[in-house]
Protein backbone atom coordinates (compact mmCIF):
# COMPACT_ATOMS: atom_id res chain seq x y z
CA UNK A 1 0.00 0.00 0.00
CA UNK A 2 1.05 3.55 -0.62
CA UNK A 3 0.82 5.57 2.62
CA UNK A 4 0.74 9.37 2.54
CA UNK A 5 0.76 11.99 5.25
CA UNK A 6 -2.73 13.46 5.27
CA UNK A 7 -2.61 16.05 8.03
CA UNK A 8 -1.03 17.34 11.20
CA UNK A 9 -2.65 18.78 14.30
CA UNK A 10 -0.71 20.46 17.11
CA UNK A 11 -2.26 21.16 20.51
CA UNK A 12 -1.16 21.69 24.12
CA UNK A 13 -1.49 17.91 24.62
CA UNK A 14 0.86 17.00 21.77
CA UNK A 15 0.97 16.40 18.03
CA UNK A 16 -1.13 14.07 15.86
CA UNK A 17 -0.08 13.15 12.32
CA UNK A 18 -2.55 11.22 10.17
CA UNK A 19 -1.47 8.78 7.45
CA UNK A 20 -3.86 7.52 4.78
CA UNK A 21 -3.67 4.62 2.34
CA UNK A 22 -5.03 5.38 -1.13
CA UNK A 23 -8.73 4.55 -1.54
CA UNK A 24 -8.91 2.66 1.76
CA UNK A 25 -11.14 3.23 4.81
CA UNK A 26 -8.12 2.80 7.08
CA UNK A 27 -5.83 5.43 8.60
CA UNK A 28 -2.94 5.55 11.05
CA UNK A 29 -2.56 8.31 13.61
CA UNK A 30 0.85 9.08 15.08
CA UNK A 31 0.10 10.59 18.48
CA UNK A 32 2.92 12.34 20.34
CA UNK A 33 1.81 13.06 23.90
CA UNK A 34 3.46 15.08 26.64
CA UNK A 35 3.90 12.87 29.72
CA UNK A 36 4.65 14.62 33.06
CA UNK A 37 7.87 13.56 34.79
CA UNK A 38 7.43 11.30 37.81
CA UNK A 39 8.33 12.23 41.36
CA UNK A 40 7.13 15.81 41.16
CA UNK A 41 9.83 16.94 38.74
CA UNK A 42 8.79 19.79 36.49
CA UNK A 43 8.40 19.41 32.77
CA UNK A 44 7.38 16.59 30.47
CA UNK A 45 8.79 14.00 28.12
CA UNK A 46 7.22 13.02 24.81
CA UNK A 47 5.87 9.57 23.95
CA UNK A 48 4.66 8.59 20.48
CA UNK A 49 2.38 5.68 19.69
CA UNK A 50 0.51 4.75 16.54
CA UNK A 51 -3.21 4.03 16.31
CA UNK A 52 -4.78 2.09 13.45
CA UNK A 53 -8.30 3.33 12.69
CA UNK A 54 -10.85 1.46 10.57
CA UNK A 55 -13.63 3.75 9.32
CA UNK A 56 -12.77 6.20 12.11
CA UNK A 57 -12.77 3.65 14.97
CA UNK A 58 -9.59 2.69 16.83
CA UNK A 59 -8.60 -0.90 16.15
CA UNK A 60 -5.15 -1.21 17.73
CA UNK A 61 -2.33 0.80 19.29
CA UNK A 62 1.24 -0.02 18.24
CA UNK A 63 4.65 1.38 19.09
CA UNK A 64 6.20 1.95 15.67
CA UNK A 65 4.93 3.27 12.35
CA UNK A 66 6.35 0.21 10.59
CA UNK A 67 4.35 -2.14 12.85
CA UNK A 68 1.21 -0.02 12.41
CA UNK A 69 1.49 -0.13 8.62
CA UNK A 70 2.01 -3.90 8.62
CA UNK A 71 -0.94 -4.45 10.95
CA UNK A 72 -3.19 -2.12 8.92
CA UNK A 73 -2.38 -3.89 5.66
CA UNK A 74 -3.11 -7.33 7.14
CA UNK A 75 -6.30 -5.99 8.73
CA UNK A 76 -7.44 -4.65 5.36
CA UNK A 77 -6.98 -8.08 3.75
CA UNK A 78 -9.19 -9.68 6.43
CA UNK A 79 -12.07 -7.24 5.98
Amino acid sequence: MNWRKMGRTVSDDGTTITYWADNAPITIESRKRHIPHAGGRSGTWDYTSYFVLWKGHEVKELHSLKDAKEFAEKYMEEQ
